[in-house]
């Protein structure tokens, strides 16, 4: 072989190290952000809460669970849904979903992570129910969607 043979061997050689090598680190930059089956998902949040938090939803239906008091025992009742019906673990009490704001609310709990949630209402003049809630954990937020008309 000739030096100039040599010498062209190395400098590819070379040259295919370091594209491999940004390929590789490419791949670890982009990775994070792709969405998969496993339990690092990207996901943004809402466009309409108008938050900085990572992720989110709006609306009634999509309110996270809620925890309430049973006014008979004093128990806590889990609501999964906003439209399930509220039935009480401990006694006999039942209540249909409309009865939600009649009820003395104890939590949120978040979707994402299952932590406790921030929550208030904006407008407690207008709806006896509650209006936001942000997770300080993962930053989830949900917000009830509604006109001010």
């Amino acid at each position: 072989m000739t030096q100039e043979r040599i010498f062209l061997i190395t400098v590819i050689d070379t040259l295919e190290s370091i594209y491999n090598g940004m390929r590789r680190a490419g791949e670890a930059i982009v990775a994070p952000l792709r969405s998969g089956n496993g339990p690092n998902k990207f996901r943004l949040s809402a466009v309409d809460t108008a938050t900085t938090t990572h992720d989110g939803d709006d609306g009634w239906a999509k309110r996270p669970p809620a925890t309430v008091a049973c006014p008979r025992c004093e128990s806590d009742i889990l609501q999964h849904n906003a439209y399930d019906d509220i039935d009480c673990p401990r006694c006999v009490a039942s209540f249909d979903a409309d009865e939600f704001s009649e009820l003395e609310l104890r939590g949120l709990t978040c979707p994402v992570c299952r932590d406790d949630m921030m929550h208030g209402q904006r407008h407690p003049e207008a709806f006896d129910i509650v209006e936001w809630a942000t997770c300080n954990s993962c930053r989830y937020h949900w917000e009830f969607k509604h006109s001010y008309d």
